[in-house]
């Protein structure tokens, strides 16, 4: 009898501990993210892999619309990923508007909190920065 309860206890405690793995990896993805911009617009980020890990390549979409809805395919998008808490070396993910959307590819270096710091140029050449925080990314 000792050995079924046992089987039963671990069971249920491999059960907890996925689920809490299942919703921690969701919580610790970087979902979309947007913020409105002084122009009126907006700015969608969004990663496509969750959650964000370390030392891997990871591709993310940028979704650029203006005051009135409509989406902006000639401005210039540049990215800075940065970690707050240390100094780290430039990280620049090349900005490309293919399909639709701004695409390119971002490789998070260290595991922490990290910062995208986007500088948009518009067509107009009105220039505007946000910057998105990332509340964790994990070691590989």
């Amino acid at each position: 009898m000792i050995a079924k309860n046992e089987s039963r206890f671990y069971l249920r405690t491999v059960l907890i501990l996925l689920c809490t793995f299942m919703v921690t990896g969701v919580a610790l993805g970087a979902g979309p993210m947007e913020q409105s911009l002084a122009s009126g617009g907006k700015v969608l980020l969004h990663f496509t892999s969750t959650p964000l890990m370390t030392m891997t390549e990871t591709p993310f979409a940028i979704d650029l619309t203006s005051p009135s809805g409509n989406i902006e395919e000639d401005a210039v998008i540049t990215l800075g990923l940065d970690m707050p808490a240390m100094p780290m070396p430039p990280n620049h993910p090349q900005v490309v508007f293919r399909d639709g959307h701004y695409q390119g590819t971002a490789v998070f270096t260290m595991a922490g909190a990290w910062q995208v710091e986007m500088m948009i140029r518009h067509a107009d050449g009105v220039v505007e920065q946000v910057v998105f925080d990332i509340d964790k990314v994990l070691m590989k």
